[in-house]
């Protein structure tokens, strides 16, 4: 008989034992599953905070040193983790068919100017990401956006500007553009500003638009300081270096990932938690499992005996005892499964309990239970060797001699 066939037949005679294995090796996988699907999650949310946290890379022209140019911009896009620059320029221009709002009886040239702000994204790196400005109407210019300008409240009732009409700016070399608005915003600190101040200081003369339109307005557009977004938290360190490289020491640059760095401390937390956790439950399965398994071989000297006496050797006796392990181990790791997917739920609230910061999607993947099959079916193997160690150590000739019957 092969030794397959007396495996499963020792299951089905050995039922209790059988059955004692299978809630052990249960219990054992469904911690090591629970631990990976854990870990895994919070991988997931690493890489995602990585891509959504706006780490980023702030380089900014020292005093009146030459700006940052188009050409300069193309090699830091093409740097390694780079995933979008945010172009800020900035320009005192002169209205063309609408006045700017000043209260001061100044005829400065600058009394005379509004101030032209330039982004490629609104959404970042601005007073309206830092929520000092807020939008009234309208949408802000992002990636996706239309051409357009957003400007202040105030501005628009003086001229009579609303959403969809369209302005004038000029350069002094007579270079007009018109742009159409988009949005109309409020900075709350309009009345709070000096009677003396000139036009182009004034928050009010603050008009933003997109820099394809700048662009437009001076030929050869360059930049003061831009922001340099990474999907790479961990080489924002890398990245400053080589922004160094290309833009020299002209500029001064300044790195913004404190939010990741503060949210990925309860996610280092977790981690080690849960990796020691699963080295615990390795080692208490191993311990368990091979003690529990040479207390069995304990019990079966006798047909151990028998087997050796009808010529079976020791690898016919290691192979039906890995059988017999396997398959109850197999039925666990079914259960386990099914344990862990209705499980998924409560761990992900337990978890996010005390930690409402950080987004942990906790779920059964093909990874977790590949990884649960690996780690079980070692911690299954070591078992089985460490329970079998004394028959193979014995003489084969002192098996039979302590043969009872």
């Amino acid at each position: 008989m092969k030794f397959y066939q007396l495996a499963f037949r020792y299951l089905c005679r050995k039922k209790s034992k059988a059955c004692i294995l299978l809630l052990v090796l249960l219990f054992i996988n469904s911690m090591i599953l629970s631990s990976c699907m854990i870990l895994h999650a919070t991988e997931d949310s690493r890489l995602t905070m990585q891509e959504k946290m706006g780490t980023k890379a702030v380089p900014e022209v020292k005093g009146n040193s030459q700006m940052i140019t188009e050409k300069e911009l193309r090699a830091i896009r093409d740097l390694d983790g780079v995933t979008f620059v945010n172009r800020l320029g900035s320009s005192a221009v002169y209205p063309v068919d609408f006045n700017p709002v000043t209260n001061s009886d100044s005829e400065e040239e600058n009394n005379r100017k509004v101030t032209l702000l330039s982004y490629d994204d609104l959404e970042r790196d601005s007073a309206f990401s830092e929520v000092r400005y807020r939008l009234m109407k309208g949408k802000l210019i992002t990636e996706d956006s239309e051409k357009g300008a957003v400007i202040n409240y105030v501005l628009a009732d003086a001229n009579g500007l609303a959403i969809g009409d369209k302005m004038k700016v000029g350069t002094e070399n007579g270079t007009v553009i018109s742009v159409k608005i988009i949005g109309i915003f409020s900075a709350g600190s309009e009345r709070n500003q000096m009677n003396t101040m000139p036009a182009v200081n004034r928050v009010e003369n603050q008009i933003f638009v997109d820099n394809a339109s700048y662009q437009e307005l001076f030929e050869h557009a360059a930049y003061r300081k831009i922001a340099v977004y990474t999907k790479n938290p961990e080489g924002i360190e890398v990245l400053v270096r080589e922004l160094e490289d290309i833009l020299e020491d002209r500029v001064k640059i300044t790195t913004a990932d404190m939010l990741y760095r503060q949210l990925e401390v309860p996610l280092n937390r977790i981690v080690r938690v849960m990796k020691l956790l699963l080295l615990f439950t390795l080692a208490a399965g191993v311990t368990i499992t091979s003690l529990l398994l040479c207390m069995w071989m304990r019990g079966r000297k006798r047909e151990t005996a028998v087997f050796i006496s009808m010529g079976t050797r020791k690898k016919g006796i290691f192979l039906q005892v890995f059988v017999e392990t396997a398959a109850v181990f197999c039925l666990s790791v079914l259960g386990a499964c099914v344990i862990g997917s209705g499980m998924a739920g409560m761990m992900e609230k337990l978890l996010m309990e005390d930690n409402t910061a950080v987004l942990l999607s906790v779920s059964l993947q093909a990874g977790d239970l590949a990884a649960m099959f690996f780690a079980g079916g070692c911690m299954a193997v070591a078992a089985v060797c460490i329970s079998l160690l004394p028959v193979f150590r014995t003489n084969p000739k002192d098996i039979l001699s302590k043969m009872e019957g």
